[in-house]
């Protein structure tokens, strides 16, 4: 319900209402969440342009990387528990990627824009000239995507895999050791299937299926009850989605309901296999936002391993790397993380994290303000508003 309050949100409420007039997407949602009050709520557009049908603010979303949140916090609920260090080696626990080759030349490093921005990326050619890796993979390098991994759907190992009949998330991900890595793990910063690798880790340390994780640790103490992997939607999902569409050349098309992220029917991608609700996804920020405590007294993380996640691990290359997609920003355990506002002119306090989707999704989580943000749509390919959107939650709070 929504709580009264003192503030009117006429910046925010008028950015989203113009976003969606000016036809950038069908439809969008948000909310805003502060020490777990619901002081804005806005839902704007339709879920289907051709029936001109109006959102109702209950409908199910593909959040993409979205997904990359929630697979870091159930992995960090395992470092707490000491199930592994983060300067454990990928190796200790999956010994096929003991000795990954990596190529010669590191090539343009693309793949971030690409996948952060909705837009098509083509199969790299893993042929040409390699070397073997100096380094071992770490455990922090998958949380923050220095690992040398791409996000390669369609690469040989993956497809090879699948063709053997190999097609559970821990069978994918081990075939990713026959893969080229993209550079010498720990020296770059790459999006890429990372936090899948995690995901399959996940089930290493828990005994647990990956979902069956989720769900017991996250999704059932923070009672989101609408949000699950796109392997197991049944029709009343489908029916209760928006129709996807692409922003580009000034117009939105209509797209095939599709996950690509999904390899297979019994693959759960940690990087971007998750459907959820704004209601639902809105619960877990807040709790984020609140030392990780959520609104029913549920604890999913500790204070320390929230400070942890967000703060910044990259630097030199890798911090070069990161910038061009986010100024200002740096990365920490599968976050942005907000560093210098006399760069990326951002109102939001240093330390502000979050992380967005292709479909057009972003969050925004504020510890110092105990302040989160949630926005779904279902536009790939949207334009970029985040700046916009960050900063006017922030005038019309008064900062």
């Amino acid at each position: 319900m929504l709580e009264k309050n003192k503030y009117s949100f006429d910046n925010l409420k008028g950015f989203l209402d113009n976003y969606i007039s000016e036809k950038s997407a069908s439809g969008i949602d948000c909310a805003v969440f502060k020490e777990h009050k619901l002081i804005f709520r806005h839902t704007v557009g339709v879920r289907d342009i051709e029936n001109n049908s109006k959102l109702a603010g209950k409908e199910k979303y593909l959040i993409f990387s979205m997904t990359k949140m929630l697979t870091c916090v159930c992995a960090l609920q395992l470092l707490e528990q000491n199930k592994y260090s983060l300067h454990d080696r990928l190796s200790d626990y999956f010994p096929e990627f003991s000795s990954m080759k990596v190529k010669v030349e590191s090539g343009e490093l693309n793949d971030a824009d690409k996948i952060t921005s909705g837009k098509e990326f083509q199969s790299t050619n893993e042929q040409g000239a390699f070397r073997f890796a100096k380094n071992q993979i770490t455990i922090e390098n998958l949380f923050t995507m220095t690992a040398g991994f791409n996000y390669n759907l369609k690469s040989d190992c993956i497809l090879s895999a699948i063709s053997r009949g190999k097609n559970d998330t821990d069978s994918i991900v081990r075939a990713l050791s026959d893969s080229v890595l993209d550079f010498e793990p720990g020296t770059r910063f790459q999006y890429s299937l990372c936090h899948d690798v995690l995901g399959a880790l996940i089930e290493k340390w828990s005994g647990l299926k990956f979902s069956d994780y989720l769900q017991k640790n996250i999704l059932n103490p923070l009672e989101m009850y609408n949000t699950k992997f796109c392997n197991y939607l049944e029709s009343k999902d489908y029916n209760q989605m928006p129709t996807l569409y692409r922003y580009g050349d000034n117009k939105l098309v209509k797209q095939p309901f599709v996950n690509a992220f999904m390899l297979t029917d019994s693959y759960e991608s940690g990087g971007a296999g998750l459907v959820s609700t704004l209601e639902d996804y809105a619960v877990f920020l807040d709790a984020l936002a609140n030392d990780g405590v959520a609104k029913n007294g549920n604890s999913i993380l500790s204070k320390e391993s929230i400070n942890l996640m967000s703060k910044n691990y990259l630097t030199g290359e890798s911090l070069n790397d990161f910038s061009k997609i986010r100024s200002g920003y740096g990365y920490g355990l599968g976050v942005r993380v907000h560093m210098a506002p006399d760069i990326s002119k951002s109102k939001s306090p240093i330390g502000e994290f979050g992380w967005d989707g292709a479909a057009g999704g972003f969050s925004i989580v504020d510890p110092k303000n105990k302040l989160s943000l949630t926005i779904l749509q279902h536009t790939l390919g949207a334009k970029n508003i985040q700046n916009e959107v960050r900063n006017s939650l922030y005038s019309d709070l008064g900062f």
